[in-house]
């Protein structure tokens, strides 16, 4: 599973003109967590100054997940749970996943009801495709090869497709989210 890496800023240094931050990456132990903290200055003790900097906030990230949507505001150790429970999921069954739901945690949810329905191959489209496999390995039906010519595979599998159930990976792979 792709990383998710996050550039964690203190919030009361930047309201006071300076971009103290670093970045973390996710999964991390809660030492890691804390370490980092501690470097760009959050703890609930004072500066030499005198100063308190315990608020933080996310100025960036980056993942190969598409569709991932970090806020400013996000736990880190919200964050990181997240992070360590997608880490089994392969990357592109959480993607499909996160498509076709709001959160986190729906999409982990719905990963585990996802799967790859196959590689549309380059003769077909993605929508004929889906249309061939629901109707060859899915519906039993048996259509005689003499009257296959005239089924519309594509337009069959584009109504099923806006049933929104479907997500196509930039791999080719066709992924069926089951919610």
């Amino acid at each position: 599973m792709a990383k998710i890496s996050i550039y964690v800023t203190n919030l009361g240094k930047y309201n006071e003109g300076f971009l103290v931050g670093e970045w973390l990456e996710l999964p991390a132990t809660d030492e890691e967590i804390t370490e980092t903290l501690e470097r760009i200055g959050i703890s609930d003790k004072p500066d030499a100054n005198g100063n308190y900097y315990e608020e933080y906030f996310i100025t960036d990230y980056e993942s190969e997940i598409s569709g991932l949507n970090i806020g400013e505001y996000d736990s880190i150790s919200h964050l990181n749970e997240i992070a360590e429970e997608i880490e089994d999921i392969a990357e592109e069954t959480f993607e499909a996943a996160l498509f076709h739901t709001c959160s986190f945690e729906e999409a982990i949810e719905a990963a585990k009801e996802t799967y790859c329905i196959g590689q549309c191959p380059s003769s077909m489209d993605e929508d004929e495709y889906i249309g061939y496999y629901y109707i060859e390995e899915c519906s039993g039906l048996n259509i005689p090869e003499e009257i296959q010519q005239y089924f519309d595979y594509k337009k069959y599998g584009r109504e099923i497709r806006l049933e929104g159930h479907f997500y196509i990976a930039d791999s080719g792979n066709i992924y069926e989210t089951i919610m």
